[in-house]
């Protein structure tokens, strides 16, 4: 199972577990309203004390499913942390706090130990916090990043599903790095190069490139190559690109061009 999958499994359990009234969990009615209370309470404060960190870190109060703790905590209203308190988050399966707009570097290596984490809300990132977030095994979204370096790209390429949306422009050496990705996310560049193209080519599971309007007849050559890709906002193809497009085979395009892929899928 690749790390893509696992985060499948993880999601499907999520699913699993917010609808089924079935399951026997392990811990207490009173954990489970403490829970959900002390996350209400972090939220609004936007600030977590080590007793409420300790707390929520640990099993108590997590939802079960067939004897399996799922493991996810969302603490998107949380703006402010010290490393004592993240520190005691760090065995969370699934971490979200898009409220932080920045972290030091002890909070990025107890991150690292996290299997999917969600931090959108950083606007900047040191080579050392990017090299101990690469330690996140299945999947990180860094939305606010609107650039990176070289050594950043190098170090975040190790994780399996990575989402850096707020890039507007990348050169073809972090494209080159980063195509080692398993799933890849770059909805916020607007056009690519034949060169960068190529690179993506090299993507081995998913690449979501919604931002490009358009592309060239060897752009989508390159693309074909990928399993997965998402193009929703191309407004127009061509015959080649077409052709070349419907060898993808889990393609998202348009409802408009979606016919002219479909013509070549039957060929």
């Amino acid at each position: 199972m690749n790390r893509i999958s696992k985060l499948l499994v993880i999601c499907c359990a999520a699913v699993l577990v917010s609808g089924c009234g079935d399951g026997e969990p392990e811990q207490t009615r009173e954990d489970i309203i403490k829970r959900k209370e002390l996350i209400k309470q972090v939220n609004a404060s936007g600030k977590i004390t080590d007793k409420q960190a300790e707390f929520l870190g640990s099993v108590k109060g997590m939802p079960s499913f067939n004897g399996f703790t799922l493991s996810a905590l969302s603490l998107n209203g949380l703006t402010f942390i010290t490393d004592a308190p993240m520190k005691k988050l760090d065995n969370i399966v699934m971490l979200s706090l898009d409220g932080l707009t920045s972290i030091t570097d002890a909070q990025a290596e107890s991150l690292g130990k996290v299997s999917g984490l969600f931090l959108n809300g950083l606007t900047s990132l040191t080579d050392q916090q990017a090299k101990s977030l690469s330690k996140v095994e299945i999947s990180i979204y860094l939305d606010g990043l609107t650039s990176i370096t070289d050594a950043q790209a190098e170090s975040l390429s190790k994780v399996g599903s990575l989402r850096l949306n707020g890039l507007t422009s990348i050169n073809d050496i972090q494209i080159e790095i980063l195509s080692k990705v398993e799933s890849l996310v770059l909805h916020g560049l607007t056009s690519i190069t034949d060169v960068q193209a190529e690179s993506l080519s090299k993507v081995s599971d998913t690449l979501f490139l919604n931002g490009l309007t358009s592309i060239t007849d060897a752009q989508a050559e390159s693309l074909s190559k990928v399993k997965s890709v998402r193009l929703v906002s191309l407004t127009s193809i061509t015959e080649p690109q077409a052709k070349s497009l419907s060898k993808v085979e889990f393609l998202r395009v348009s409802k408009d061009l979606q016919p002219l892929i479909d013509k070549y899928k039957k060929q």
